[in-house]
């Protein structure tokens, strides 16, 4: 954006002027020069003519805009012109780092005459970062850590920056704004206090550093932090532990308060798994539906054992205590018996139940089967059903199921309209997705004396769709008739509440990205068993869905139906139901507004009125604390009903942390009239909370984890057992696994609680403690599967000390820092041992004797930034100590021109 503002703010010139001087000399210069990207010269030929009818001199000096150097002419200069004699004078100028991209003035002077061209740079926007901190290591409780990088403007336009520094696992992300001006460069550095949670968790993390400009430009690099102490744990018990949940809940409706409370489990047991459940009822109900229920699952590669409470709507509705036994042989094959008797206590469901399924294949072909039988001891019926169902093709293009099922009800007290006779089940599901044609048919019959949940009900739904691009129009075919009789009128025998429907025509739809559009219309038909038929329908069916990043969403869907004359009276009657919502980033408002006839209860089926509903209101989403969703609402309804307006303000909170499973939920809706009327609750306050904890529970009499203890000592006398007198190493660092850890001050190390298998300990980074080293070499393999102390001999080494210093012009007040910058030493074998500097620039290396390249980490430095010497080679074969020093010269200020003569 600045680039292109910068373009905008720039002038076109005239490519050549001209103009008579004093004494008749005539002087000619392009008048505007533009510097691009790639080139640093910019040249301007002036032509002076003498246009006097005899000789004469003229003096010429030419002065420059800051941000360009005049490279010639060196200095002023003067010439004698014979008449009509011409002269000319390259100027050549060359463009610095700073220079603007703004038109600027070049003056010439010849004689007393001044004549003006203009020159500028091209608008760029650069920057460059030159990370400074690689590697942070806190030690012992230290929790206050600097990472530090430079950000140099190498562009010619200001630039303005956003530094940030994050890591989700530590909670950090701090975000710095600052701006340069071109040519000019800051250290930003990222001061940090780690909280005691993250402190706790920090092994090594990587840092994520950005620094991204408004042009969009951005630079990722990483920085290590590494919490170095003696002690770590990997697991949190060194036994076995299983997730254990507790749960409790409080409702409020009203004056009614209801609680209630859980439990549930996974135990593992070997490489099977114990699962177990309790849940309460809703204590302060008045109702004898609920029930304090149970289960326990035992589950292994094979099988599955279960016992306790069930419920289950696969051909029968069961609600009671039972089990289940689930055995699978091999993938893709699976039999499975339950059985569920009802409870003595309930008084709605009264019915027991034995299902058998079995799934298996025949070839390409998968066959699912189902018996079941279900007897009701109050209604005195026994039911049996036997269904199939074969997946013929499953592919991702083509797909094919059949099923066919028969069964039969036998009362002992006979239901008028029900007799004892055998009912029948048969359908079929097929799906075609190719590359233009998609098509879909579905039916499922089954006929009024199919026993169970499905009885009497029959579902077709057909659709063909014919694709272009990101657009399809196609047709449509639905049809749902219900005979489930879970509502039966128990008196009367009816089913007054059945609902059926036909609807079909034709639709288009449309994909973009981030959203969708459809639209369809045709005929609707709805009927209800008492009475006749309602009325049929022409509707009109949208959709619409649009999200656009995180911050703007949109939600539209809506379905009307009309009827022009329907009745004895021609009455047009109109259905609408429409729901919609709108949201830009935490705000938004949502609304639904529902109409739908009513008719009377003769065979006519006369309109009487309409029921109609509206809900509309604003709405707020957001999170606090990051883990903090929190939702609130205002609802203003109207039911036409009763032409009453009602008010509820409420909301929902939820809290979840996973790493100390605790989980929060609490939600209410509080209406704001008082002693409303309000069918179905709405003038009563509602409000919710829930609790689920999480707890990681030790099998105390199975130990799986183990400890691996560390004891570095000075081994004297170089037999490799510590003997009497000889001392354990404080402060000594060693990494298990690539972990640093460091010694007490006793001198002992301990990893708690690791996964038995194969630790390697690197001694490389062993060198807070000067003049010793690993007497078996820089690293070890120790097989751990059991508690175990190693003890690590170390003997005298050789040392490699120096230090870092910064050199700069008296210009660049250079702040590269000194701390923390890599030295590495390579043997002749190519070995490697390093160390980080300290605050001062200083360091040491414990080396074995021998010839080492003492060098400096490469990618910490930039063209700019560089040591004066990258590597040193240091000889400690016949000595004790040897010393590398390294300069840093900083050139980020320093320009060199050509000395006037």
């Amino acid at each position: 954006m600045l680039c292109i503002l910068w373009h905008l703010c720039c002038t076109v010139y005239i490519p050549e002027v001209s103009g008579q001087g004093v004494a008749g000399f005539v002087v000619t210069l392009k008048d505007s020069l533009a510097a691009n990207k790639d080139s640093r010269f910019l040249y301007n030929n002036i032509r002076i003519t003498n246009k006097y009818h005899q000789a004469q001199s003229f003096q010429l000096s030419v002065t420059v805009p800051d941000g360009w150097r005049l490279m010639a002419p060196a200095k002023s200069l003067s010439k004698v012109l014979d008449p009509d004699q011409s002269e000319v004078v390259p100027v050549i100028l060359m463009r610095q780092q700073n220079a603007p991209a703004l038109w600027k003035p070049v003056q010439v002077q010849v004689d007393a005459k001044a004549y003006r061209f203009y020159i500028k740079a091209e608008p760029i926007c650069e920057f460059l970062v030159t990370p400074l901190t690689s590697v942070i290591q806190l030690k012992g409780q230290e929790k206050d850590f600097t990472v530090t990088l430079r950000v140099r403007n190498t562009g010619t336009v200001p630039g303005a920056y956003l530094a940030n520094i994050r890591n989700r696992n530590l909670d950090i992300n701090s975000t710095e704004k600052f701006r340069l001006k071109p040519g000019t460069d800051t250290v930003y550095s990222f001061s940090y206090h780690l909280k005691d949670k993250a402190m706790n968790m920090l092994k090594a993390e990587k840092l994520q550093i950005n620094v991204e400009d408004t042009a969009g430009i951005s630079y990722m690099n990483y920085a290590m932090l590494e919490r170095v102490q003696h002690e770590r744990k990997e697991k949190e018990s060194p036994y076995i532990t299983f997730p254990f949940w507790i749960e409790t809940g409080v409702m409020i409706w009203g004056k009614q308060v209801s609680y209630y409370g859980g439990m549930h489990g996974e135990i593992p047991i070997g490489d099977n798994k114990l699962s177990f459940f309790y849940r309460t009822k809703q204590y302060g109900l008045g109702n004898n539906l609920e029930q304090n229920v149970m289960g326990f699952n035992y589950q292994t590669k094979h099988w599955d054992l279960y016992a306790g409470h069930m419920s289950d709507i696969k051909y029968f509705f069961t609600y009671g205590n039972g089990g289940k036994i689930t055995y699978r042989p091999k993938p893709n094959t699976e039999f499975t018996i339950s059985g569920t008797k009802h409870s003595d206590a309930l008084t709605w469901f009264t019915n027991d139940n034995l299902t058998m399924t079995a799934k298996y294949p025949v070839g390409k072909v998968t066959v699912l089967q189902g018996i079941a039988g279900d007897v009701d001891h109050i209604q005195r019926r026994q039911s049996y059903l036997f269904n199939n169902e074969l997946q013929l093709i499953n592919t991702p293009k083509v797909l094919l199921a059949v099923n066919a099922g028969v069964g039969m009800d036998f009362f002992a007290k006979k239901i008028p309209g029900f007799p004892d006779k055998p009912g029948m089940a048969s359908g079929y599901n097929f799906s075609y997705h190719g590359k233009r044609i998609d098509f879909n048919s579905l039916v499922q019959y089954y006929n009024d004396y199919f026993p169970g949940l499905n009885k009497g009900l029959t579902y077709q739904f057909h659709d063909i769709n014919w694709k272009f691009g990101n657009n399809a129009v196609g047709a449509f075919y639905q049809y749902n008739h219900s005979g489930v009789n879970t509502l039966r009128d128990t008196i009367y025998s009816t089913d007054a509440f059945k609902f059926n429907i036909a609807k079909y025509g034709l639709k288009y739809s449309h994909g973009f990205m981030n959203g969708s559009f459809s639209l369809s219309g045709g005929l609707m038909k709805q009927s209800i068993v008492v009475g006749s038929t309602m009325p049929e329908y022409i509707f009109g069916e949208m959709y619409l869905k649009r999200q656009t990043g995180k911050k703007f969403s949109f939600f539209l869907n809506s379905i009307s139906g009309y009827n022009g004359s329907y009745g004895i009276d021609k009455k047009a009657v109109f259905l609408t139901n429409t729901n919609m919502s709108l949201a830009y980033k935490v705000f938004g408002v949502k609304g639904t507004f529902m109409q739908q006839p009513v008719f009377d209860q003769t065979t006519e089926k006369n309109f009487l009125r309409y029921v109609q509903t509206m809900l509309a209101g604003p709405f707020m989403t957001f999170t606090l604390f990051k883990r903090v969703k929190t939702n609130v609402y205002y609802n203003f309804s109207k039911s036409l009903y009763d032409n009453l307006v009602y008010h509820q303000v409420g909301g929902n909170i939820m809290y979840s942390n996973p790493k100390n499973g605790l989980d929060l939920s609490a939600s209410a809706m509080i209406p704001l009239e008082s002693g409303s009327l309000a069918p179905n609750g709405l003038g009563e306050k509602y409000i919710s909370i829930s609790m689920t904890k999480k707890f990681n529970v030790p099998i105390i009499f199975r130990k799986k984890y183990f400890t691996l203890n560390l004891l570095p000592f000075f081994d004297v006398n170089g037999n490799g057992t510590r003997d009497a007198g000889e001392q354990l190493i404080p402060n000594l660092q060693i990494n298990i696994n690539s972990i640093p850890f460091i010694s007490d001050e006793i001198g002992s190390i301990s990893y708690r609680n690791v996964t038995p298998g194969k630790y390697q300990l690197d001694f490389g980074g062993a060198n807070n403690v000067k003049g010793v080293i690993p007497a078996s070499g820089l690293t070890q393999t120790v097989p751990v599967n059991k508690d175990l102390t190693v003890l690590i001999p170390f003997k005298r080494s050789r040392v490699i000390t120096g230090k870092i210093m910064i050199s700069s012009d008296s210009l660049a007040r250079s702040n590269f820092p000194r701390s923390n910058i890599k030295v590495i030493a390579t043997d002749s074998t190519g070995m490697l041992y390093s160390t980080l500097t300290d605050d001062m620039g200083s360091y040491f290396l414990n080396v074995p004797a021998g010839k080492y390249a003492v060098s400096l980490n490469p990618e910490a430095f930039s063209d700019k930034i560089r040591p004066r010497v990258m590597s040193y080679s240091v000889d400690v074969a016949t000595r004790l100590e040897a010393t590398a020093d390294f300069e840093i010269v900083d050139k980020s200020r320093v320009v060199r021109f050509f000395k006037k003569k």
